[in-house]
């Protein structure tokens, strides 16, 4: 057998158990989840029912509230994108007391979303800190219920969210900080520029890149990253009011057992909202940096 010839055997069979591992635990239960998709599935046996789950996902009314409170989250992002970089700037530039804060911000990031929702479900409680810390400052009565209205509901999932992300993102933007060159922003600061000056006209064009990869994976996490924090903080509700797409998959998956079906065809749903958009903010931030 020729060098070449055996060189290229060699290597796919070098990769052919990346292969196999990606078929059994990526591919195979892809291919699975959308056939089934088309079926009424109950864990055990499924008929083929065609296109019904899909008309029923698009037509029930549920879909656009699910999607409702994803894009909710959606639009959080530009806020805990614009926190996390001021913090990022002022840690790089070492402002008084850089290092505790560094270690202060990032420490809810290594938390799992579980203890962080749980964490906050006890302190937003009726009987919680926060209402007893409003009460002492005689700005409520002490018994507002948070969780069981919709706008204080989000807030408080909101303020999770930022909270458990303001760390990792602070961490993403020092990354792309430390490759700009410090002559750029000592020649700003001799020529006259500000502090803002710098941030807009030097910090946010040289960090496009950044910025684009920490939109686009907490976009990515605002449709498939929110099951573990929606059910330790209010489990979906009031009603289906702060339920996201992920959340009712499991709802449908494992608290209805026969419809394992439309279950998996909200997940093909949710997995073609994803790609669309990726690919939207890819082709948005292709252009902006263009």
């Amino acid at each position: 057998m020729h060098y070449r010839t055996k060189e290229t055997l060699s290597g796919y069979l070098s990769l052919l158990p990346a292969f196999l591992a990606l078929t059994a635990i990526i591919f195979y239960p892809m291919a699975n989840t959308f056939f089934h998709s088309f079926t009424k599935w109950d864990g055990a046996t499924s008929h083929w029912i065609g296109l019904r789950n899909y008309k029923f996902i698009f037509t029930n009314g549920e879909l656009w509230t699910l999607l409702r409170n994803n894009v909710i989250f959606l639009l959080s992002i530009p806020g805990i994108l614009l926190l996390s970089l001021i913090v990022s700037v002022l840690l790089f530039e070492e402002v008084r007391g850089w290092r505790f804060f560094r270690s202060l911000y990032y420490i809810p990031t290594i938390l799992s979303s579980v203890v962080v929702g749980l964490l906050m479900r006890m302190m937003f409680a009726q009987s919680g800190v926060i209402n007893q810390f409003l009460h002492a400052l005689g700005l409520s009565d002490g018994k507002l219920e948070w969780l069981s209205h919709v706008p204080t509901a989000f807030l408080v999932l909101i303020f999770c969210f930022y909270w458990q992300t303001l760390g990792q993102g602070a961490l993403i933007f020092l990354s792309g900080l430390s490759s700009i060159s410090h002559e750029i922003f000592e020649s700003s600061s001799i020529d006259g520029a500000n502090w803002w000056q710098r941030l807009f006209h030097i910090t946010i064009p040289s960090l496009i890149p950044t910025i684009v990869y920490f939109t686009v994976t907490n976009a990515i996490y605002c449709f498939i990253g929110l099951f573990a924090l929606v059910y330790s903080v209010t489990k979906g509700g009031p009603g289906l009011e702060t339920t996201p797409i992920d959340y009712m998959i499991y709802i449908k998956a494992f608290q209805s057992p026969d419809q394992l079906g439309y279950s998996s065809a909200l997940s093909i749903v949710l997995f073609v909202i994803v790609l669309f958009v990726s690919w939207v903010q890819l082709r948005l931030s292709n252009r902006f940096q263009e």
